[in-house]
């Protein structure tokens, strides 16, 4: 998966984000990408998102509503910041 992927914003803006991992999990067989905007949040903390994705395709399916797929991610985004 490339670095960068973009959005296009109501008002047809481009808007760039940043790729921090992208995977696909063993349990869900989803594929996951969880990137940034690189701007802070009110706590002065980095915005993170992330969706999931087709990895064949690389094309955006949706948001993450189980909570098992975000523990899932909220762990691996912690083991990489370690």
């Amino acid at each position: 998966m490339e670095n960068k992927i973009y959005t296009i914003l109501p008002g047809g803006t481009k808007k760039e984000y940043d790729v921090i991992v992208s995977f696909v999990s063993k349990a869900t067989g989803k594929g996951y990408i969880v990137y940034t905007d690189n701007e802070n949040d009110s706590d002065n903390k980095l915005k993170v998102f992330a969706s999931t994705f087709d990895p064949q395709t690389r094309e955006y399916l949706g948001v993450i509503e189980a909570k098992e797929e975000w523990a899932q991610i909220v762990k691996l985004v912690d083991n990489l910041t370690k």
